[in-house]
């Protein structure tokens, strides 16, 4: 359950059993109380929380792999196919909605890298988020900007690429999670607690700032050779 107070009265007065950790001056009002451990990276924390519901001891693997559905394959590779006949492609994602301690998510230097990308022969793909198509043709020149769709189909369009690109934000776990070769960009959250969870994400940056362009566009070549 989640970690707030109001939640764990709501749970207590409609008399279901809850299990949660203990804080937030919560512990009486649950029927288990897990211990916090300040270590945890949220993978980590979460699992744990998850392992103490299901009495199931065990832990957080280096690398999960969320399922893909067919359909939403075959989805991917028809927006795909239809745009570009280039079999490897690089997608961007450029948008971090919402402010972090009042600090801007985002990077700047999608917009170079995205036309760098483009005049070197790469085919870099962008796929919009609900209501985002401004924003990421705006943050992404020269970009193949896909149509609007479903998580589904974003997940395989991510799982398919050669290389993603992506802020620290909900693209760039998505693509963790299906497995795809990531660069993830921190500027102002923090790595110990919100990285990418996933033995292929590269991390550039820090919460101390954003990293500089050269960094970044070192790491994507890094990639892109292997």
């Amino acid at each position: 359950m989640t970690n707030s107070f109001s939640t764990a009265v709501e749970f207590r007065l409609a008399g279901i059993h809850s299990v949660g950790y203990a804080r937030d001056a919560r512990s009486w009002l649950l029927q288990q109380a897990i211990d916090v451990d300040a270590n945890d990276h949220m993978v980590e924390y979460y699992y744990r929380l998850a392992c103490a519901l299901t009495r199931v001891p065990s832990k957080a693997l280096p690398d999960f792999r969320l399922r893909i559905t067919t359909s939403a394959v075959e989805r991917a590779r028809n927006t795909i196919g239809a745009q570009t006949s280039a079999e490897n492609y690089v997608v961007l994602c450029p948008v971090a909605i919402g402010l972090h301690h009042g600090k801007v998510k985002a990077w700047s230097g999608f917009s170079r890298l995205s036309q760098e990308l483009a005049q070197e022969g790469a085919a870099v793909v962008a796929m919009p988020g609900p209501g985002e198509t401004a924003a990421v043709s705006s943050a992404a020149p020269g970009a193949l900007v896909l149509p609007e769709s479903d998580v589904g189909t974003f997940a395989a369009v991510l799982a398919g690429a050669r290389l993603v690109v992506a802020n620290d934000s909900g693209p760039a776990h998505v693509a963790a999670a299906v497995g795809s070769r990531l660069i993830a960009i921190f500027g102002v959250t923090e790595t110990d607690k919100t990285r990418p969870w996933s033995t292929r994400a590269t991390i550039v940056g820090s919460a101390d700032g954003w990293p500089s362009y050269e960094a970044v566009r070192s790491a994507v070549a890094t990639a892109l050779s292997v």
